[in-house]
């Protein structure tokens, strides 16, 4: 993590830098997690790293554990199976009303994401590939012109990009998820919403099918599970 230095926005910046270690592996499952050391690497005093560590326990991103203090929660295939069903629900809701809102300039922004995408499929960086999948997601949750589809979205995926790595490093996968989302595009651009919400339900599936299924099956937590606590909302 990137040393920060002091501005009005300070809290939201420790909040960012913590949730993207955790997200991208930097600080792996089962880390526990010490603020007096968040706040040295980070350069900024205890106070800041403190609030972001208490919204990202309500969001599920962190979580306590006895006399183990806070910790980084185990990626768990229960609630990412729950991620997927709310997404089953969402996203061909949003490729419906993102095809009615569709203009020309919303195709060619369309366009260079799909080509960012394609070009980070043939990589070998998976931060990138998870990276533009969701800015190709968020392009249709904005689209849709619901604030809080994009709010809601918008945290759950900072949850999906902790479980999405391993399965990505196929490149016949990632190939294949590419050409879904050019099928959801095609859909979009052409306004036609029932053909865009079917294709963005197929792909949904899939999805969830390659990413639920990866990550092995665990006991159940006791205590607030990070299904229940991500319920707190993104807060900054």
């Amino acid at each position: 993590m990137d040393r920060l230095t002091p501005g009005p926005t300070l809290i939201s910046r420790a909040y960012d830098a913590i949730l993207d270690a955790i997200c991208d592996g930097r600080l792996r499952p089962g880390t526990r997690i010490k603020q007096d050391q968040l706040a040295d690497r980070l350069h900024v005093s205890r106070q800041p790293v403190g609030q972001a560590v208490s919204i990202l326990k309500a969001q599920g991103f962190l979580r306590d554990s006895g006399l183990r203090g806070i910790m980084v929660p185990p990626v768990e295939r229960e609630f990412f199976s729950s991620i997927y069903q709310l997404r089953e629900a969402l996203d061909p809701m949003a490729a419906r009303l993102a095809a009615q809102q569709c203009t020309k300039k919303d195709v060619a922004v369309g366009r260079r994401l799909l080509s960012a995408g394609r070009r980070a499929a043939r990589a070998r960086l998976i931060e990138g590939v998870i990276l533009t999948d969701a800015r190709f997601h968020a392009w249709i949750y904005q689209l849709a012109g619901n604030p809080l589809l994009v709010e809601t979205m918008a945290l759950y995926w900072c949850h999906l990009r902790r479980g999405m790595g391993e399965v990505l490093r196929n490149f016949a996968i990632r190939s294949r998820i590419w050409d879904e989302h050019q099928a959801i595009f095609e859909a979009i651009s052409e306004q036609d919403g029932g053909e865009a919400a079917r294709r963005s339900l197929v792909h949904v599936r899939d999805a969830a099918e390659r990413i639920v299924e990866s990550i092995p099956m665990a006991p159940r937590a006791t205590g607030r599970s990070a299904g229940a606590t991500a319920s707190g909302g993104r807060r900054k």
